[in-house]
């Protein structure tokens, strides 16, 4: 319109881009790119010594009774650990915490192509169990770090599908290897992948995300306050005293697992030897298994506002 006056300054400046500074950041999403490779990373490294099995008992001459303690050494180690690693977590922080886990099974996923017989494999297991334990409890710590509330429960979902998807290619992934490489040279590649990680993991992350200089005070903002160490411990402990009932949760993960450590271990050796399948098809079948696994982390991308009504 002729002569219409210009509108008032200050009416235009509510209608251009806010800073760039007021606009968060997206730096917590690289916590979440860590956990998936790092779910992916600790499955192979878990996971590649049942492909190898057949291979390992040949060259090694290990009965049944001794593979089967060799699988065993390993879980038993990795339960007596767990909470011990996530309590030190808790007191100095998952940064320092797991560079120590995954250099440390990272290391004896390498001493495992350097065993000679069956003492040797057994210890080395054992204590590759005993670094993995706090492999699962330190990243949720990140979560709760550097993660909204409301984000947490699609960042898990998203973790642990990724680590059945890693469980899911790992069977293939050694056959492949083993077709080019012999078992202790594959196990020393899957060994290398972990020290990958950490050493990135270390550079890039901080405990405190504020002392991150990629994250901005926009997003800083949306972050969640660190609780003092020693307040965050003596929470986990009074929930679970006082909510005994979620102990009926364990009842069915029990039951998961108890089928899940067949087909981590034995399940290789038995379509090998039992129903006579190549090593190719037998591989196919494992990772048929583990991609039906998927639908259950799948389910926790769908429900992100059940974590607030359990707590």
């Amino acid at each position: 319109m002729p002569g219409a006056m210009p509108p008032p300054e200050h009416l235009a400046s509510l209608n251009a881009a806010p800073p760039a500074s007021w606009r968060p950041s997206h730096a917590r999403y690289w916590v979440i790119v860590f956990a998936v490779a790092l779910a992916i990373i600790q499955y192979i490294d878990r996971v590649c010594i049942s492909q190898a099995a057949p291979l390992i008992s040949r060259d090694l001459s290990l009965n049944k009774w001794q593979m089967g303690w060799v699988f065993s050494g390993f879980t038993l180690a990795y339960a007596l650990f767990e909470i011990p690693a996530g309590y030190l977590g808790d007191r100095i922080g998952p940064r320092k915490v797991l560079l120590r886990i995954v250099l440390w099974w990272s290391f004896f996923t390498v001493a495992t192509g350097w065993m000679w017989n069956w003492a040797s494999l057994l210890v080395t297991r054992f204590l590759f169990g005993a670094g993995r334990g706090g492999g699962v409890s330190e990243p949720d710590q990140a979560f709760h770090r550097w993660l909204p509330l409301h984000e947490r429960t699609r960042a898990q979902g998203v973790m642990w599908m990724s680590a059945r998807l890693g469980g899911a290619f790992t069977p293939g992934l050694v056959f492949l290897c083993l077709r080019y490489v012999t078992w202790r040279t594959a196990f020393l590649l899957f060994g290398v992948l972990g020290v990958v990680w950490a050493v990135l993991f270390f550079w890039w992350y901080r405990d405190d995300p504020r002392a991150s200089q990629h994250v901005n005070s926009a997003e800083a903002a949306l972050l969640p306050v660190e609780a003092d160490p020693g307040h965050q411990f003596r929470a986990a402990v009074e929930a679970a005293v006082h909510l005994a009932h979620r102990l009926v949760l364990v009842r069915p993960v029990f039951c998961v697992q108890l089928q899940l450590y067949f087909f981590i271990t034995w399940f290789p050796t038995y379509l090998l030897e039992a129903r006579h399948f190549e090593i190719g098809q037998g591989s196919l079948m494992a990772a048929c298994r583990c991609c039906w696994r998927v639908r259950f982390p799948l389910c926790r991308l769908g429900l992100p506002d059940l974590e607030p009504a359990l707590g």
